[in-house]
């Protein structure tokens, strides 16, 4: 069956957009890994939603970057993000949907003791806007042990 030119533009497309959506991922990795706190939250649109590993629930970029800061500044400290697995699923052309396994290793509790490793999966909802990728909402979830059933 041959393609149209058409169907051919969109798979291009698309496997653009959908290297640009996972780069959102992995500058967010890097910007963690860094605790550079204002680019990871330039990453994100003025007024996204983030919903942290601890429930916590910011309302904008501001409020992102401040509590992040403050964060990275002591249990996150040296922290590091390891990505483990990611996908990415277009609802539209403008707007995906990206699931990422990641390990979180070198964070501390509050008495400053080390913590094991975790795994964690981060969901976001990430938009083109003006040519750009930026996350609107993202929520990280810590992976726990299952309770027998």
């Amino acid at each position: 069956m041959n393609e149209t030119p058409q169907l051919i533009a969109r798979r291009e497309m698309t496997t653009q957009d959908k290297a640009a959506v996972r780069a959102v991922i992995e500058r967010f990795i890097d910007s963690w890994n860094r605790h550079d706190m204002r680019t990871l939250a330039a990453l994100f649109t003025q007024d996204a939603d983030f919903v942290d590993v601890f429930g916590n629930w910011f309302k904008d970029r501001m409020a992102i970057e401040k509590a992040l800061a403050q964060r990275h500044a002591t249990v996150f400290r040296n922290s590091r993000f390891t990505e483990k697995d990611v996908a990415v699923r277009f609802h539209k052309p403008d707007l995906a949907i990206v699931h990422a396994v990641i390990e979180l290793s070198g964070a501390v509790d509050r008495q400053g003791q080390e913590l094991p490793p975790g795994l964690g999966v981060i969901t976001c909802v990430v938009e083109k806007a003006s040519k750009s990728w930026r996350i609107i909402a993202l929520q990280n979830t810590a992976v726990t042990a299952q309770p027998d059933t």
